[in-house]
């Protein structure tokens, strides 16, 4: 601005020279002819030069004073007129949302709008002259940490080329940072580089969006993969159960036809063993794969808990101190005792592995609630109060990277032969069936924590734990088989004759419900595959229905949850059995079902 006042006022005075030097000439030269021409009198010519010396004077006065005035005039409207320009452009750059500065040569601020002022923590006014680089391109605790040459403006200083930097750190007054995105145009005097101008934005929070974003992409990837995962378990395990079915059902008819003090006997016993622990396999693929029937009852998760503690300390060893301490209030949770059981041993297991030098292992529990604060933090778990266990090791830790496939099936750190990498999986399964959550904290050297949060129960009110059965059921009723496995259809066609049942045999829904319009009287009992080619269980169940409204149905199948409540027959008064078929448990179920009263 005063460059464009200096230029005006020296074109102003040049001009005013320019007419005042003709004037005088102009003056001078006609006055003097026309005196010439006029007096011959010296005496009388001389007095008239002095008089017209005096006019000169006054007339030149009052032209100086007249061109003067109206220059002062015309100066102070276009002051006027600059300043007003200037208040018009300072009301843009501080309705601006981001930061504007500029520079000159030196990298010295010249001008700041109130939005990069108030990003930065400082008054306008106080920054003017300041050196922007020294002022808030470092952390002012150690102003080495970022060389002038690495400075954006610095180069624009040098180069005169305009450029963009995606990310830097700038620094408040009060010494804290943020982040910003910033643009350096260079500015030029009559082809100069005079300086430069610099927008930039606080991109604090679009950088927290973005990590969250990752985030929550990778939590969403890491589920799809444990789904995917999952329904792969839950595939082996259907399949594998059938086998058990038949590996089961002919080692306890074999059992059942030797002596029990026989070397023989004892070989199928081991083979019944072997299919335990096979079975054992399988559920704990179910359980991760959330695919396994369930039998939720009111059960004090303290009680659960101090039951355990003899138990897992003669499966950690005696150089592990176990410490367990209960809550004073009753937390009761509506849950599958034996799977609990089951998880906390496994979280035990695998705090001794972790532990080889000895150790302690703690277990509290405790009432939660959870809220959306809660939520908002951990990206998971629903409002409302929770049971909480902590399992606590000082152990040998995990990092990071070992923390995000723990729970995944068939993942160890073990050593060939020393763990499946199914123990955590089935853990995670089991929680998630019981519509909890759990989260695991860990750092090498420092042990772990496994949080288990379940939902609280609202009373002891309803179910009692079923009483165990010493005495295996007979019948002599007729029981309609359905099941498309040829293997798993005879074992159980003679583990029913065994116990005294006539048998109709059904290889498809089809061919049963052939049967039973042929056998409409016959059947007291149809006893059926859920999942078969062609005609489903669910089929099966409406198309029995049609023709006899009062008939007992019994399902069977290695899925269950889930594949129920795709069926639509969750929701439904269905008897339900899960394979791998073990002879008492299905003689029970088939003789429960023909004794109740309504089917």
């Amino acid at each position: 601005m005063g460059t464009v006042l200096s230029r005006a006022g020296r074109f102003a005075a040049a001009r005013i020279v320019g007419i005042y030097a003709v004037f005088a000439a102009l003056w001078i030269y006609l006055s003097d002819h026309a005196l010439g021409f006029l007096v011959r009198d010296p005496e009388y010519f001389v007095r008239i030069a002095v008089i017209k010396g005096f006019l000169f004077i006054i007339v030149t006065g009052l032209l100086l004073y007249l061109l003067i005035s109206r220059y002062m005039q015309k100066s102070r409207g276009m002051e006027e007129d600059l300043r007003e320009l200037s208040r018009r452009i300072e009301l843009i750059l501080d309705s601006a949302g981001e930061g504007i500065y500029g520079l000159d040569n030196e990298g010295r601020v010249t001008f700041m709008n109130s939005a990069g002022a108030r990003m930065l923590g400082w008054e306008k006014e106080e920054l003017i002259g300041r050196s922007s680089h020294l002022t808030w391109h470092h952390s002012r605790a150690d102003a080495s940490a970022y060389p002038e040459e690495e400075c954006g403006t610095h180069d624009l200083l040098k180069s005169g080329i305009a450029r963009t930097v995606n990310r830097d750190t700038f620094w408040r007054k009060d010494g804290s940072s943020f982040m910003t995105e910033y643009t350096i145009t260079p500015m030029y005097d009559n082809a100069v580089l005079s300086g430069g101008v610099v927008t930039f934005r606080d991109i604090t929070g679009r950088i927290h969006a973005e990590e969250e974003n990752r985030r929550l992409e990778t939590q969403f990837r890491q589920a799809q993969k444990m789904e995917a995962v999952g329904h792969l378990a839950g595939g082996v395990a259907h399949d594998f159960n059938n086998i058990l079915t038949a590996i089961i059902g002919y080692g306890n008819l074999l059992a059942m036809k030797l002596p029990e003090d026989g070397t023989l006997r004892g070989y199928a016993d081991q083979i019944l063993a072997a299919s335990d622990r096979a079975a054992n396999l399988t559920r704990s693929l179910l359980a991760f794969s959330r695919k396994q029937v369930i039998e939720l009852m009111p059960v004090d998760l303290n009680e659960i808990v101090s039951g355990l503690k003899k138990m897992l300390e003669r499966i950690i060893g005696e150089d592990i101190g176990i410490e367990v301490r209960t809550s004073d209030q009753d937390l009761v949770v509506r849950s599958d005792k034996g799977q609990i059981e089951q998880a906390l041993i496994n979280l035990a297991t695998n705090a001794r592995d972790a532990m080889p030098a000895g150790g302690t292992l703690t277990i509290t529990t405790e009432e939660v609630r959870i809220d959306d604060g809660f939520i908002r933090m951990h990206q998971y778990g629903s409002p409302g109060r929770y049971a909480l266990v902590s399992v606590t090791d000082t152990g040998t830790g995990m990092d990071r990277a070992t923390m995000e496939h723990i729970f995944e099936p068939f993942f160890t750190t073990k050593e060939v032969g020393k763990g499946t990498g199914l123990g955590l999986a089935m853990v995670y399964g089991t929680i998630k069936q019981h519509e909890g959550f759990i989260n695991v904290w860990s750092e090498p050297g420092s042990g772990s924590t496994f949080r288990i949060y379940l939902p609280l129960a609202e009373s002891w009110a309803g179910d009692k734990e079923p009483r165990a059965e010493t005495v295996v059921p007979h019948g002599t009723e007729t029981i309609l088989l359905v099941e498309d496995d040829e293997a798993v259809r005879l074992v159980t066609k003679r583990l029913l004759e065994e116990r005294g049942y006539r048998v109709i045999e059904a290889v498809g829904g089809m061919e049963a419900v052939r049967l039973f319009r042929e056998n409409r009287e016959r059947p007291h009992l149809v006893l059926t595959d859920l999942i078969m080619p062609e005609m489903t269980g669910r089929d099966v169940h409406r198309a029995l229905k049609e023709i006899d409204p009062s008939v007992r149905i019994l399902f069977m199948s290695g899925y269950a949850a889930d594949v129920l409540e795709q069926k639509g027959l969750r929701d439904e008064k269905l008897h339900f059995i899960s394979k791998p078929l073990r002879p008492e448990a299905l003689s029970r179920a088939v003789r429960e079902l023909l004794d109740s009263p309504d089917g």
